[in-house]
This record gives C-alpha cells, sequence and structure tokens, in this order.
C-alpha cells in the first residue's frame, strides 16, 4: 500500500507545482518555501494486546523523511487522550514507530486517531 501512497503522492506534488507554475508564470519560491511535504504524518491505534492496545503508531505518510527530534501532536478522540510524541530518529517515507503505554486502560484497534507535525 506504501507504493500507491508514493505514486498518489508524487502525482499531487506535480498537480501542486504545475499549477503553481501557471499562476505565478514561473517559480514562486515563497509558495515553494510553504510546501512541505515531509511532514504528512499518520497514526493508528494499534499494538499489544492487539483487540485492546494501549499503543499508538506514527506513521511517516509523506514523501520526505521526518528528521529525528520533529515534535508530533496526536490524538485518540475515543480515548479522550492526546499528546505530544519527539520523534526519536528519523522516519522515512512509509514507515513508523510505534509509541507504546498511552492509552491507559487500553483503546478498541482500529479507532480513529490523528496526527500533525508541529
Amino acid at each position: 500500500m506504501s507504493k500507491y501512497l508514493t505514486i498518489a503522492g508524487a502525482a499531487v506534488s506535480a498537480l501542486v507545482l504545475t499549477t503553481a507554475f501557471s499562476q505565478a508564470g514561473g517559480l514562486n519560491m515563497e509558495a515553494a518555501k510553504k510546501l512541505n511535504f515531509s511532514k504528512v504524518v499518520g497514526c493508528t491505534v494499534s499494538g499489544t494486546p492487539s483487540e485492546f492496545p494501549d499503543d499508538i503508531w506514527i506513521m511517516n505518510k509523506g514523501l520526505g523523511t521526518i528528521a529525528a527530534g520533529t515534535k508530533v501532536k496526536w490524538s485518540v478522540p475515543a480515548a479522550g487522550k492526546q499528546g505530544v510524541y519527539t520523534v526519536g530518529s528519523s522516519i522515512a517515507p512509509g514507515h513508523g514507530v510505534a509509541v507504546g503505554g498511552v492509552l491507559s486502560g487500553g483503546v478498541e484497534a482500529g479507532k480513529p486517531c490523528s496526527a500533525k507535525a508541529l
């Protein structure tokens, strides 16, 4: 599935850049600086125990690497839990990292989880 995300991300990037070129009549450096495809972050409720884990999985859904030290704000509304996780080592596109024990009592696997790089 990560191959499809990579292809879709490349297509969206190409569309955005083509639109920017056509509207500006050339490369607008300020607009290009605002595009940060490397920090597209997602999360899921998964881990152990498998049915009601107390863990989340932070994933890099972008096209670039998420650098170590990046802060990720996450939220699991079903559990009323949220927090900030600091990435310990770089996360390559399509990969992720487990954040253990943040959902005390456990939450049903697959419940909605949102994440955003700060």
